[in-house]
């Protein structure tokens, strides 16, 4: 996964505005997961960001995170992280005019 420096700058900083933390990783290293998006992100400026649950020590594919999936938090996390793409997108379209490009 290569990401889009410029544009996870522009989510972190809208997901923040939203009170989302976030963790500051050795070297500004970037969590990644098994996805096809990384060989996109070789084409096109990507992002893959994420945002906690806040279910700690439970993680991906475990009943614990399952039922985390289903709590108010939830579902903030899903709003915030969807409002925070949109105003990113909006700050993209703004920076490069309606372009398509991305910082």
């Amino acid at each position: 996964m290569r990401p889009g420096r410029g544009m996870l700058a522009l989510y972190r900083a809208n997901a923040e505005a939203l009170g989302r933390t976030f963790p500051d990783l050795p070297g500004g290293a970037v969590v990644g997961a098994a996805t096809d998006m990384g060989n996109v992100s070789h084409m096109v400026p990507t992002i893959h960001p994420m945002l906690g649950l806040d279910c700690a020590p439970a993680v991906n594919h475990q009943p614990e995170f399952t039922a985390a999936c289903v709590t108010t938090a939830a579902d903030r996390a899903v709003l915030d992280g969807a409002l925070a793409m949109a105003w990113t997108a909006a700050d993209l379209a703004a920076a490069t005019g309606g372009g398509l490009s991305a910082p």
